[in-house]
């Protein structure tokens, strides 16, 4: 009797631990933990790995490291961390392509398919001739016979959780892909090519009948327990397929554990077996340099390894590589270039430490790599900052409005929003003055100022003001204020990455543009929490009322018809008149705003901006004054923009 019992509760206990290790998630959907010796993995090959892996590049985002399914060693580095999510772009194409594979095992497609004949209504009036051999394999991997990689710069955005910017316009991506010539006969030369993997995305949409994010949803993020995930589109609503996804690092970790497993999750074949094989197997050479891991062979969107790995991999070092002889995947996130780099330190340092067995407990080993874990500092990130040439279409003005937008460097592989800077410009200048290297050079400004201050970037608008002084006209013939709130800024926080609140905003500019900035503040002081006004072109009733009549028709004047004699200072006037203005602040506004006047010591126009400082804190206004040697001249704005910066980022 005692005997049968035993015999059952081993056998019991047996299918206990049997269903546990079929179970790949804890409870609440993550990854179970491990230590690192329990899966034959010493603490201190793995600490070596990271402090590696953040000392020789310029910056690593976030490691996560894999063996039997457990997570064995996990590090970010700030603003990053588990819960947000990160750029993949090419690393994207892994998942598009097991979108085909999903489709294919429910019998919607075939690799073996045409493409020409997805695309009849798209294809140019006279395709190339190899055009009609094209099929979903040589878009898989890469050999549809293209001498150049036919992709636009338009695929690479930045718009994680923006609003997509869809349009009709001719011709479509497809279109254009489908235009290309094509040099080789299909199959049969190998060439990257992030169009070809948005050309699945489509296919995969016109087959299953709704996007690739939407079709994996049910099929491979719910059994991962992946957040339903972010991926940028095309013009036409097309999810990108070769980039624009965004996911979490325990996210493409879990993604390469299912192709480690042979697309079974949780005892369930959620994928084909035969998919995983045939999507990691080599289907083309694409060189054969021994010691490169991007001359190994290519599959369907997977790149060989050395070492019988394969991977995906994406701009700026974005990685899921799994290590089947190991039984091992790293998932790693980063803005760096040196991919090869990355890899070396994975087969060189924690490769040859693995071992077939568990190892002895070193809790001295694991302390110091938690520690390590936690030790990554904020770096600057090696994608560029970039500054951008747009322009809106303002029913105010009843015209087109030309303006720049810088991104800072990490834009592109974050998916944080950023407080933002509008930069006003002087009279007779445009929305390129700020950001012109023989004048404002504020990009290079910026750049340096935030690269010792990580945790204060920020994105800066540069908006063309024309001769307009920033304000609404009494007629119709100038409504620039109502463009710049009413239209501007929404369009820029529909745009970019913008954090929405009053508090996240700062508004400045140099003289034409100082007053501007004032007036916008006093204005809506419900729109931002601070004012840097360099050089204010702000004149005291009294001076106003000494200006020759070109002078103050051309600065103050309501409408364009004022005649010489008409009375100045009129109600127009001082509803724009920031010396005014500033004496009705609400006691809120007075204590939630601040303001910063910085006129050089010969300017002709410190006068105005010493009394502006005087009624602000005669009615207790946050106000600063700032007085340098310098006068009316891009010398002095350019060294006064880092000073906006410290003093809008306190």
């Amino acid at each position: 009797m005692k005997r049968s019992f035993l015999l059952v509760t081993t056998l019991a206990l047996a299918l206990c631990v049997n269903v546990a290790l079929a179970q790949n998630l804890t409870p609440e959907g993550n990854l179970p933990r491990a230590t690192p010796e329990s899966v034959g993995v010493p603490s201190d090959a793995l600490a070596e790995t990271i402090k590696r892996l953040d000392e020789e590049f310029s910056r690593v985002d976030a490691v996560m490291i894999l063996r039997d399914g457990k997570v064995i060693a996990e590090a970010w580095r700030a603003p990053n961390g588990p819960q947000i999510p990160h750029a993949l772009y090419s690393l994207s194409k892994s998942f598009c392509s097991t979108a085909v594979g999903f489709a294919q095992a429910e019998g919607k497609l075939s690799v073996k398919d045409k493409i020409v004949d997805y695309f009849q209504d798209e294809l140019p009036e006279n395709p190339d001739p190899r055009l009609k051999d094209v099929t979903i394999e040589h878009l898989l991997t890469m050999s549809c016979g293209h001498s150049s990689d036919p992709w636009g710069s338009d695929l690479i955005g930045t718009d994680y959780g923006l609003e997509p910017q869809l349009s009709d316009a001719h011709p479509t991506w497809a279109e254009s892909f489908l235009a290309r010539k094509i040099e080789y006969e299909p199959g049969t030369t190998f060439l990257y090519n992030t169009t070809g993997t948005y050309m699945c995305s489509a296919i995969v949409q016109k087959a299953v009948g709704e996007n690739i994010v939407k079709y994996l949803q049910p099929r491979l993020f719910d059994p991962l327990h992946i957040d339903p995930p972010y991926w940028e589109q095309s013009p036409q609503g097309i999810d990108k397929g070769g980039t624009g996804l965004f996911l979490k690092t325990e996210d493409i970790a879990k993604f390469g554990q299912l192709y480690l497993q042979k697309g079974k999750w949780n005892d369930e074949q959620i994928l084909p077996e035969e998919w995983i094989d045939a999507a990691t197997s080599k289907h083309v050479s694409n060189g054969s340099d021994p010691n490169s891991d991007w001359a190994q062979g290519y599959g369907y969107q997977f790149w060989r390894c050395r070492h019988n790995a394969y991977r995906g991999d994406g701009m700026y070092c974005q990685f899921c590589i799994v290590m089947p002889d190991q039984n091992i995947v790293v998932a790693i996130n980063s803005d760096c270039n040196n991919y090869q780099g990355e890899v070396n330190v994975l087969f060189d340092t924690l490769l040859p430490a693995i071992k077939d067995e568990p190892l002895p407990e070193n809790e001295e080993a694991l302390a110091k790599l938690h520690e390590i874990e936690k030790s990554l500092q904020p770096k600057e990130a090696s994608s560029d900052s970039e500054v951008h040439s747009l322009s809106l279409h303002s029913d105010a003005l009843g015209r087109d409005v030309n303006y720049c937008v810088y991104i800072p460097k990490e834009y592109r592989t974050t998916s944080i929003s950023y407080p933002t800077l509008y930069l006003l410009h002087g009279l007779y200048g445009n929305q390129t003055n700020w950001s012109d290297p023989e004048r404002g050079n504020m990009r290079a400004i910026c750049d340096a100022w935030f690269t010792n201050h990580l945790d204060k970037k920020r994105i800066v608008i540069m908006p063309d003001g024309g001769n307009l002084w920033y304000r609404d006209s009494l007629d119709d013939s100038s409504k620039y204020e109502t463009f710049f709130f009413n239209e501007l800024i929404p369009e820029v926080e529909k745009r970019y990455r913008c954090q929405h609140d009053a508090s996240s905003r700062a508004i400045a500019g140099l003289s034409m543009g100082g007053y501007g900035a004032l007036l916008y503040a006093l204005h809506r002081p419900d729109m931002f929490q601070s004012c840097y006004a360099m050089s204010p072109a702000i004149r005291t009733a009294d001076e106003v009322q000494k200006l020759s009549f070109e002078e103050f028709k051309k600065r103050y004047a309501a409408t364009a018809d004022v005649k010489d004699g008409d009375e100045r200072l009129t109600e127009y006037f001082y509803e724009n008149d920031p010396h005014t203005l500033v004496t009705k602040l609400s006691e809120e506004d007075k204590k939630r705003m601040s303001f910063l006047i910085d006129c050089g010591d010969d300017d002709s126009l410190l006068y105005g901006g010493y009394v502006f400082f005087q009624k602000a804190k005669s009615v207790g206004a946050n106000c600063e004054l700032r007085v340098r040697d310098g006068v009316h001249d891009w010398k002095y704005w350019r060294e006064a923009l880092e000073m906006t910066l410290q003093f809008i980022s306190k």
